[in-house]
């Protein structure tokens, strides 16, 4: 099953919100999927922004899902924004200089877009998640740095297990951690019936 997040691909639309609606396109397709009686058990696989929205999509306690995958998610956009301003100017910019932009960024996505950037912060909210989790992150990620991810899975409230793997935010991911992801979801989705084989584990 695929599907365009509303702004994307072939789906109508004129903003990416970076997770905040992606997640009521996530669980309108997991209601889709969960009614069509085809489909016993759901998992999902993001990556950065698709990683948040599962996040944040599994924050609302959405019993269909069985496991998630989440590579290189962000754990707050404000601290990611900062640390993009002070990675990509390669000057020394003023704290103050900073939010105040960031807020004027805030309030035109708010007008906009209708949604606050503020709320894009699932380190708030996954202390309260109780779906098995597979965090990922890549040990040479310039994007999002995996102290993002970390930070996540150490705030996580459910079975979690942390991989890291070589590579950058686009990398391809090793064919190793392929197997392990299949490993995972072979044990939440296909064995969801029975006692949880997954633990808190990190290298």
């Amino acid at each position: 099953f695929a599907l365009d997040f509303a702004g994307s691909g072939l789906s109508d639309g004129e903003h990416v919100s970076l997770g905040y609606f992606e997640r009521e396109d996530v669980e309108a397709a997991v209601e889709y999927l969960a009614n069509s009686g085809t489909v016993s058990t759901i998992g999902l696989w993001g990556r950065s922004m698709g990683a948040v929205t599962a996040l944040m999509c599994v924050a609302r306690g959405h019993h269909s899902i069985s496991g998630i995958v989440c590579d290189s998610p962000f754990a707050d956009l404000q601290v990611l924004s900062k640390e993009f301003a002070e990675s990509y100017l390669q000057i020394p910019v003023p704290k103050l200089m900073v939010s105040a932009a960031l807020e004027i960024i805030r309030s035109t996505i708010l007008q906009r877009a209708n949604f606050d950037i503020l709320d894009l912060a699932p380190i708030k909210i996954v202390d309260a998640c109780t779906v098995p989790v597979m965090f990922v992150a890549a040990h040479d990620d310039k994007f999002i740095d995996p102290h993002h991810t970390k930070q996540l899975y150490e705030a996580y409230g459910g079975p979690k297990t942390l991989e890291m793997v070589e590579g950058d935010h686009n990398s391809m991911r090793p064919g190793n951690l392929q197997a392990r992801v299949a490993a995972f979801l072979v044990s939440e989705l296909i064995s969801s019936d029975e006692p949880r084989r997954w633990y808190s584990t990190a290298p």
